[in-house]
């Protein structure tokens, strides 16, 4: 039987792509960046065999594409599905890709509703679900003007189309917000109003237009404490879904999916919950979580969530039927040298309460 071709996204070496590398039963292109080859030595030589098309993102994406139909034609190749994992490079490359008319593209509408934090605001709200209040700003006068209409500081500042709260700062006062210099000139960032409430997540595997499998976990440090201070972090996925959620996160997804129009992949939702198990959407994206969190979720159920997400990269119908077996998080240490001789926790989702003694 042949073996279908998939085109698949490499914008870094992760634990995702290198799953993808070693299935036998795909002929596999890889697409890599120019702007980008940040792979190291060792890796290269692995996947030297492997048909690679690099893609050079200060040229026209027109022009790309008919580089591309040369590539394949002179390597024989007839791509029968595309997979993109990368947050920064979803909107040029799926412009790419759907020009092409893979099958797994998305169009410029749908690549910009799951990378536009302010027009992601608007879908959420239009299918009625509740986001924080936020305004676009492009001016420090912008941001204080709405912190005066929202009931005073702190609010937070954020860059539209940001990752892993890259240029998200939680602002305190004007002079906090005069002294970081952003350039608002280019209607980059948004403001909205703080929420002190902690941080769910609600990970969806989709096939054809369908939620099969939800993860719930947990953030009690959020990435943006945790940008800020490099003190504690961790992740947490638990067996089932809370039972005190007032809210169920595969029916969220589903709407979200059905007013978008995505077919197969994987969305990433966070959300804001109160301690009664209220919900407020913070943001979602068409890609994984990274590294960690797709690995304690394949632990937590005792199932390969990697592997059951190419099959949906390349049409194979996969079966779920989840089995929580225990909790699973990870934990990333302080930056700084030391021993840990200490780490208490305690098993409430709400109380938990996680410290490192360092000696």
């Amino acid at each position: 039987m042949k073996k279908p071709t998939l085109l698949f996204v490499e914008e870094i070496r992760n634990s995702l792509s290198e799953k993808v590398v070693s299935r036998k039963d795909i002929q596999l292109v890889l697409l890599r960046f120019k702007q980008s080859m940040s792979f190291d030595e060792k890796y290269l030589k692995k996947t030297a065999a492997i048909s690679c098309f690099v893609l050079d993102k200060e040229v026209s994406v027109k022009g790309e594409v008919e580089r591309f139909k040369i590539f394949c034609r002179d390597n024989n190749l007839k791509i029968d599905y595309f997979y993109n994992d990368s947050e920064y490079n979803q909107e040029i490359v799926q412009e790419f890709a759907y020009s092409l008319g893979l099958n797994g593209a998305i169009n410029k509408d749908q690549a910009l509703c799951v990378r536009d934090k302010a027009v992601m605001k608007v879908r959420l709200k239009k299918i009625g679900y509740k986001t924080m209040v936020y305004e676009e700003v492009s001016s420090i006068d912008d941001v204080v003007s709405f912190a005066k209409k929202a009931g005073d500081f702190p609010v937070i500042v954020k860059w539209r189309r940001g990752l892993s709260s890259k240029e998200v700062y939680k602002i305190n006062n004007t002079k906090e917000l005069q002294k970081l210099g952003l350039d608002f000139s280019r209607n980059k960032y948004i403001v909205e109003q703080y929420c002190p409430d902690l941080i769910w997540c609600v990970d969806s595997l989709i096939q054809n237009g369908k939620v099969i499998a939800t993860f719930y976990a947990w953030l009690p440090y959020t990435n943006l404490s945790f940008a800020e201070t490099k003190e504690k972090f961790a992740q947490i996925t638990v067996d089932k879904k809370p039972e005190w959620f007032k809210f169920d996160g595969s029916e969220i997804t589903q709407n979200i999916i059905n007013e978008i129009g995505l077919k197969n992949g994987y969305m990433h939702l966070e959300a804001f919950v109160n301690p009664i198990g209220e919900q407020i959407i913070c943001e979602f994206a068409w890609r994984t979580p990274g590294e960690h969190m797709l690995l304690n979720h394949s632990i937590a159920f005792d199932l390969d969530v990697y592997s059951l997400l190419i099959d949906i990269m390349i049409g194979k119908t996969i079966f779920i039927k989840l089995n929580g077996k225990k909790c699973v998080g990870d934990m990333f240490l302080p930056i700084k040298n030391g021993t840990v001789s200490n780490i208490t926790c305690c098993t409430s989702p709400i109380s938990l309460d996680t410290n490192l003694v360092l000696g």
